[in-house]
């Protein structure tokens, strides 16, 4: 699949040893019982709940890492190190950017799973 834009799955399948069952596993899993929604991110942030939303931000990072979803996982690191203290930055505005990727993201490995 070269026309792929926010999935690099030649990564992906490299950090699982280019095993195509495990990585249609894990999108299964993705899937089936997503770890992250995000109106649960919506809601922390919206409540202060800051440090639940960074527990939630850092487990879609490393989601997103695993299955190759580049510019999900870039997004959530600078939201990560925002609601850290880390670095300064617009909480809402990494939020929706964060959701916004998850969204497109999602459709995006539906696409792929379908050829695998």
């Amino acid at each position: 699949m070269d026309n792929l834009k926010l999935v690099n799955l030649e990564e992906a399948m490299a950090r699982v040893d280019n095993d195509k069952e495990l990585y249609n596993d894990l999108l299964t899993m993705f899937f089936e019982d997503p770890q992250f929604k995000p109106e649960d991110l919506e809601k922390l942030i919206a409540e202060n709940k800051i440090q639940e939303a960074e527990k939630l931000v850092h487990l879609l990072k490393g989601i997103s890492g695993t299955l190759g979803a580049e510019r999900l996982f870039d997004a959530c690191q600078r939201l990560d190190d925002i609601l850290k203290g880390k670095t300064q930055g617009d909480i809402p505005a990494g939020k929706d950017e964060v959701n916004k990727l998850f969204t497109e993201t999602t459709e995006e490995l539906k696409k792929v799973q379908a050829t695998l």
